[in-house]
């Protein structure tokens, strides 16, 4: 059994919007699970009924009790909702329409990041050039609809590195932010200076760990954290090298089947092929993309051509290769 002031918690972290009905005693808010369509922001449809324990959407009319909703909300097991309810901080709060948004503290993130997931602190900030482009590049990637997209992006408008860039935290299995990367917005910005950046003096981390079901059996290891996020257990490792600290973090998945998944470049790009080879060479498996998909780039290029929000696991199951036989179908495709 979950205390109330727990679940009180998660639902105002996960759902939109959200405040108390005094009157009624159930707290109300925008649904994040089907996003309300067009009437995200306008109406609130899904209640926190305490006295019943349950969580219900108007909308999609869903209803799940606490634990399933903050399991689909947060993409933690069973197990880990229990173990993080078990040791919970609970501190008061209070979230008011006029309030100034909070911010994260700057050793988590970059200085005053916005959290473009939150409407509150979005709508804060509506008529920030930057803020709004943010969401626009967002909501092009499709990346606020992935399947398995993180519970949040943000963008700093002061740090002196990040700033007015997209960037995108790195949690560990728990939750708790441990990294970031950020990415470029505007094209002068990739000019001048590297697309991803990374936080300074630290040892980068797998991004998706707090995503992982560990109901399935495979994890899908891309290079990068935008594409891991349309595929159900997508990780990401900011190339094929691992860090001291990424390769502990990797020990807990390691009766996992893992297949790595380069972006579709293994005839034009050397660097690719070099990628492709070494990592079959060291015993790891990796998707080869099939031939019908020449000219899609990557993951989300591909689900940004096909308007989808996610890829299905098989995919990447069916046209995985290792050992000699990737190392053949490399040299088919080359040829």
């Amino acid at each position: 059994m979950l205390l109330i002031e727990y679940i009180t918690q998660k639902f105002y972290e996960y759902a939109g919007y959200p405040k108390y009905i005094k009157g009624s005693h159930i707290y109300r808010g925008g649904c994040n699970i089907c996003k309300e369509g067009s009437s995200w922001q306008k109406k609130a449809r899904l209640n926190y009924i305490p006295s019943k324990g349950i969580i219900h959407c108007h909308n999609c009319n869903k209803t799940w009790s606490p634990v399933s909703w903050i399991m689909e909300s947060s993409g933690l097991t069973y197990a880990q909702v229990m173990e993080e309810a078990s040791s919970y901080d609970f501190q008061s709060f209070e979230i008011t329409d006029n309030s100034k948004p909070q911010r994260p503290e700057s050793e988590t993130l970059p200085v005053d990041s916005i959290n473009l997931f939150d409407m509150q602190q979005v709508h804060y900030f509506i008529k920030n050039r930057v803020v709004m482009d943010a969401i626009d590049l967002i909501k092009q990637r499709k990346l606020d609809t992935a399947i398995n997209r993180p519970n949040a992006l943000y963008i700093s408008l002061k740090d002196f590195i990040h700033k007015n860039r997209l960037v995108i935290p790195y949690c560990d299995f728990k939750g708790k932010i441990v990294w970031y990367q950020s990415r470029a917005i505007y094209k002068k910005d990739e000019i001048d200076r590297p697309k991803y950046l990374s936080k300074l003096n630290s040892e980068k981390s797998v991004y998706g760990l707090d995503k992982v079901n560990e109901q399935l059996d495979h994890l899908f290891i891309f290079e990068g954290p935008i594409d891991s996020m349309f595929v159900q257990n997508g990780i990401a490792m900011g190339g094929i090298s691992m860090s001291d600290t990424q390769e502990q973090q990797m020990k807990r998945y390691r009766l996992y089947n893992k297949i790595w998944i380069l972006d579709n470049e293994l005839k034009e790009n050397l660097d690719v092929r070099k990628q492709a080879t070494k990592l079959l060479e060291s015993g790891e498996k990796i998707f080869i993309w099939p031939k019908k998909f020449q000219g899609i780039k990557d993951i989300n290029e591909l689900c940004i051509k096909v308007h989808k929000d996610s890829i299905r696991p098989e995919f990447f199951i069916d046209n995985s290769y290792e050992g000699s036989e990737g190392l053949a179908k490399i040299v088919e495709i080359i040829r």
